[in-house]
């Protein structure tokens, strides 16, 4: 295999030395672990007393919403007039998640005539339709409420008016142009900056409505889910909700959460983000992917073992098969990049009728992590439409750039980071020159783009227990809060401890003075060389403990290696 050379510029965090011995001092943690709090935005004693300690009444009034009054006074006429009420949910986690949350709350709530849809990601697509209103209406559903899509569903708001069928929307989406007509929209982006709510989720949107229709805090665990798995920002109220949802997973399972992470060989009374997002998410994302998210509603709905584990397995297997279809897209990409991809290059924009719809996200976020550029894939269909999966990084709004492309576009939406579209297929070379002039115009410098940020240099020396300890608290971690990274200077690998494992993973010992730690390097096979290791070495790692047979030991997980 040849050798792959980190490109990668590293910057280390600045340190406020006075700021961070004062709270290292304030909370009795270690210097290091008070500068990553500082590193985050934590400063004074009450900031980190929440941060720390994330609780319920961290929580905001779900009325300080802009039309929960609304929402509410709605679906008390459904109740009180023995309505039928459709909840329809998007088909990846977080809509999956949400869509159980809301319908869980309404059955509490008192609505005995409630049921869920949601449309087939490769059949219907994304959100709402006018179709998905008429079929409703033909099966006398008075009220539907959508769950993480249909802030810019008008047209399908249009048909709900006209079929006389209300529509209360609960999404957390961009809005594109004037709101939908109905008759009440949660959608935290409405908030001015600085609303506690304004980076939730879209289950974490229906979890409002429930909390203001129940007055009760449950599915917490069913909300961390969909906040983790939408990489929505771990802070504030997102770091509450994902905490105490993950403690209450762990705590207390649901039978359906349970039997998905005995599936995939992982201890949910151990729950992480991390594993949730790489073990549990993938899973559950899968059956939208390939087919039909509701089996994965139904996972979270159960209270039958029997059939949590007989679907757990059906995720599995889907899971699988997502992995290998997702392994070829990644090949095919990389071939059509080729040598045609000019080092001056911005964007990357690739289109095939081979691909799958369900599964180019996945390899457009496995490009952006290698080429450190937005990317947009695009699976064309046997009409010659395309669905489009796009991905970026801080720095670049993809959503923002997508409006800026929209004469190329049949439709588009999404966040700032990652975002949706349809495109036909021969304005997809138009899309592209137009995507890349985008990108040249608000991207810094190609040198610039691939920077790894670091938070602290450190000496293998002081990474010791109550180190980790302290760090630990910092979970859960995810997007604007991410495992600490840190780095040391000058290491050495020791003579006989450098093992390559299957899958391209590499395990070594390193030594700095007295110090000696085991290190992994996950599929980085091709960049921790034999000949590289046998220099001195600057590494950027998480530290984390790693138990094997009952022994806990420290263990560095590396990010990138370069000769010291």
């Amino acid at each position: 295999m040849s050798a792959v050379q980190s490109e990668r510029r590293w910057t280390i965090a600045k340190e406020d030395r006075d700021g961070t011995a004062e709270l290292a001092h304030a909370l009795g943690v270690p210097r290091i672990a008070a500068h990553l709090l500082m590193v985050r935005g934590i400063h004074t004693l009450e900031q980190a007393g929440h941060f720390l300690n994330p609780a319920v009444e961290h929580l905001s009034d779900p009325f300080r919403l802009t039309d929960m009054d609304a929402a509410v006074a709605r679906l008390e006429a459904a109740r009180d007039r023995d309505e039928r009420v459709l909840v329809f949910g998007d088909y990846d986690v977080d809509g999956i998640s949400g869509t159980a949350v809301l319908l869980n709350a309404l059955r509490r709530f008192g609505i005995e005539h409630c049921d869920y849809a949601m449309p087939s990601r490769l059949v219907e697509g994304y959100g709402l339709g006018p179709d998905h209103v008429r079929e409703a209406n033909d099966n006398g559903v008075n009220l539907i409420v959508t769950v993480d899509n249909g802030i810019n569903a008008r047209d399908a708001a249009t048909a709900a008016a006209w079929s006389g069928v209300d529509l209360v929307i609960t999404d957390h989406h961009e809005l594109e142009g004037d709101l939908p007509q109905a008759r009440a929209v949660l959608n935290p982006k409405r908030e001015v900056e600085g609303h506690p709510a304004k980076d939730l989720c879209g289950a974490a949107v229906a979890f409002k409505l429930a909390c203001a229709l129940t007055d009760t805090m449950d599915d917490l665990d069913l909300v961390a889910l969909g906040t983790v798995a939408d990489i929505v920002p771990l802070r504030g109220e997102n770091r509450a909700l994902a905490a105490l949802g993950l403690a209450q997973m762990s705590r207390a399972p649901r039978v359906g959460l349970a039997r998905l992470a005995d599936a995939a060989s992982v201890k949910v009374e151990d729950i992480t983000a991390e594993r949730v997002a790489f073990q549990l998410a993938p899973r559950i994302n899968a059956a939208g992917r390939l087919g039909d998210g509701a089996v994965a509603v139904e996972l979270l709905l159960t209270d039958s073992h029997a059939d949590a584990k007989r679907i757990a397995a059906q995720l599995s297997v889907a899971n699988d098969e997502r992995r290998r279809i997702e392994k070829t897209i990644f090949e095919q990409a990389e071939d059509q990049l080729g040598a045609a991809r000019e080092p001056a290059q911005r964007s990357i924009v690739l289109a095939s009728r081979a691909w799958h719809p369900g599964v180019v996200g996945i390899v457009a976020s496995r490009l952006l992590d290698r080429y450190h550029c937005p990317v947009v894939l695009v699976a064309i269909d046997e009409d010659g439409v395309g669905r489009g999966s796009a991905r970026c990084r801080a720095g670049f709004n993809m959503a923002d750039a997508l409006a800026a492309c929209r004469q190329h576009l049949i439709r588009f939406g999404g966040h700032a980071a990652a975002a949706g579209l349809a495109i036909a297929e021969d304005n997809v070379e138009a899309f592209k020159d137009a995507f890349e002039e985008l990108a040249r115009e608000r991207l810094p410098d190609k040198e610039a783009l691939p920077a790894l940020e670091i938070d602290a240099l450190v000496a293998l020396s002081e990474l010791d227990p109550q180190l980790l300890g302290a760090l630990e608290r910092l979970q859960p971690f995810g997007a604007m809060n991410p495992a600490p990274l840190l780095c040391s200077h000058g290491v050495t690998v020791l003579p006989n401890s450098y093992r390559e494992l299957r899958g391209g993973h590499v395990r070594l010992a390193l030594r700095q003075g007295g110090a000696i730690l085991t290190a992994v390097a996950f599929r980085m096979a091709d960049t921790v060389t034999r000949e590289l290791c046998a220099r001195p070495l600057d590494v950027a790692f998480t530290p984390q403990f790693n138990t094997w047979r009952g022994e806990t030991t420290i263990q560095l997980v590396l990010k990138d290696v370069r000769a010291a």
